[in-house]
């Protein structure tokens, strides 16, 4: 049997359908085409919290993302690591079948050297996979 690709949000890739309006589960769906889980980690939604104090269109849209978590039942993991980036890095090294959501360059080059395949939006229409599944 094979594993549920486990796809990591950011804090970035969540608030997109609040900043350009892109269906992000939609275009993770099109792009995965395998059974797959969304999770994200606590660090993320404590990120995504602090944003979302703010006035104007990014604190909306972290608003948003909060939304969506709820809506969408993503699943919220703990991690040793407290800061978004970092807690991500640990989250996925701990998945059979890690693919990491996030538009952060730093951040999708990190997980291309240890080949970690991510889902990214490209030309700020739809969600890209670089790399390959398992």
């Amino acid at each position: 049997m094979n594993p549920i690709v486990e796809v990591i949000l950011d804090a970035n890739f969540l608030m997109a359908p609040g900043e350009i309006g892109v269906n992000v589960f939609q275009g993770i769906e099109e792009a995965i085409e395998k059974n797959y889980s969304l999770t994200t980690t606590e660090p993320v939604k404590t990120e995504l919290q602090k944003i979302s104090k703010n006035k104007g269109g990014e604190g909306r849209a972290a608003r948003l993302a909060l939304e969506l978590i709820e809506r969408k039942n993503i699943n919220i993991e703990k991690t040793k690591r407290m800061t978004g980036d970092a807690s991500l890095v640990e989250l996925a090294g701990k998945k059979e079948e890690p693919v990491v959501a996030t538009n952060d360059k730093k951040l999708r080059k990190q997980f291309r050297k240890v080949s970690v395949p991510t889902l990214y939006i490209r030309t700020n229409d739809h969600v890209e996979l670089e790399g390959a599944l398992r």
